[in-house]
C-alpha cells in the first residue's frame, strides 16, 4: 500500500471515530456488509489508481479531505 492510501485510510478511521460510526454503521449508510467496509479501511480494498497519485506527485499536490460545509451537504456550493 502507498502512503497516500494509508493517510486516506488513517483519516477515515479518526473521521469514524471522532463521529462514533462503527464500521457496521458505516456499512449500513453505504448499503454494504460490514466485512466490505473492514476490507476498505484495511487496504485490502479500494485503492486509489497509481496513475492518479502519479498525477498529484507530478504537479506536486496532496489528496485532503474535510468535513463538507452545510451549502455542499444540500448541493449548493
Amino acid at each position: 500500500m502507498n502512503p497516500t492510501d494509508e493517510q486516506i485510510r488513517t483519516a477515515l478511521r479518526a473521521a469514524m471515530a471522532a463521529r462514533n460510526v462503527t464500521q457496521a454503521e458505516l456499512a449500513r449508510r453505504l448499503e454494504v456488509k460490514q466485512p466490505s467496509v473492514a476490507a476498505i479501511l484495511s487496504g485490502k480494498r479500494g485503492s486509489i489508481p497509481q496513475s492518479l497519485l502519479d498525477v498529484l506527485e507530478a504537479l506536486d499536490l496532496e489528496l485532503t479531505a474535510h468535513p463538507r460545509s452545510e451549502a455542499e451537504k444540500s448541493g449548493r456550493k
